[in-house]
């Protein structure tokens, strides 16, 4: 219960922030983790990025104003920390559909999104399929690959596409039989955007090719869990590591490149399915 408590601070914490500026470092302090860390715990024990349920925890309050007070749109606007009006706007019309002004000529709908509280997520279980985790102390490697920015939330299909059609350009691969997707290490950008890598370990980063990324992944402590079954039951996985089995052995995701190890093993759509995670973690 440990991380879900602290996610509730940082809940608390957005609710009494909302008409002022506030970053991820100043939430993830309240919740008293690492912003790395506390984005991807966040997003697995809620369902969203901290920004934008921060946005979306405004623009419903925003609603109310717009509705039932006479204050000026722009007055709005900058209460709830927007920029501009025009920034409002925009952010409005791509969660209610209508503009600002529209909304309030009309009487429209409220953005219905509530604040969220722990009762409304329960703690991940794990699942049947689960095999106890492994610890692994692994030095540095090189991976070449195709890479791309995106939140960790988003489908990574085209990357791996794109793998797919290009794996056989790169040079000096170490094992043909395994394939990683790499997450980056980074400080979060306001967008909370990572840089993901679809890839093969390499023996030398000397002979990249155009288009393609190489990148070193640093040496690090990882615990490996293993995936079994269809890809769409993943989350299942990653919510029981992060929201459940890091904090029951008191640790927490280091500040270091995620992984995800493909082999022979991986039949995708196929049940008996296998691929591996790696988190990095400190004691």
């Amino acid at each position: 219960m440990k991380n879900q408590n602290q996610v509730a601070r940082a809940l608390q914490f957005i609710e009494d922030h909302l008409t002022r500026q506030i970053a991820l470092e100043d939430i993830a302090d309240a919740a008293n983790f690492s912003q790395w860390y506390f984005h991807r715990l966040f997003r697995v024990l809620t369902g969203y990025c901290v920004n934008d349920y921060l946005r979306r925890r405004r623009l419903c309050e925003a609603s109310h104003e717009l509705l039932y007070t006479d204050r000026p749109i722009r007055e709005i606007a900058l209460k709830y920390q927007f920029e501009s009006q025009a920034a409002f706007t925009r952010s409005f019309k791509s969660v209610a559909g209508i503009t600002p002004g529209r909304c309030r000529r009309q009487i429209a709908s409220l953005i219905r999104f509530p604040a969220l509280r722990p009762e409304t997520y329960s703690q991940p279980q794990k699942g049947v399929k689960m095999q106890e985790p492994r610890f692994v102390t692994k030095d540095s490697f090189n991976v070449i690959g195709v890479s791309c920015k995106s939140d960790p939330s988003q489908s990574l299909h085209k990357l791996w596409q794109s793998f797919g059609q290009r794996y056989a350009e790169i040079p000096n691969v170490t094992d043909p039989q395994q394939a990683y997707q790499v997450c980056v290490f980074e400080s979060p950008s306001p967008t909370e955007e990572y840089t993901f890598i679809a890839g093969m370990e390499c023996s030398s980063l000397d002979l990249i090719p155009d288009g393609m990324s190489g990148h070193q992944v640093k040496a690090a402590e990882y615990v490996v869990f293993e995936h079994h079954g269809l890809l769409d039951k993943m989350h299942q996985t990653y919510e029981y590591i992060f929201g459940a089995w890091l904090a029951q052995q008191g640790l927490e995701m280091a500040e270091a490149d995620s992984l995800e190890v493909y082999d022979e093993r991986f039949k995708p759509g196929q049940e008996d399915s296998v691929f591996e995670i790696w988190v990095p973690v400190r004691r």
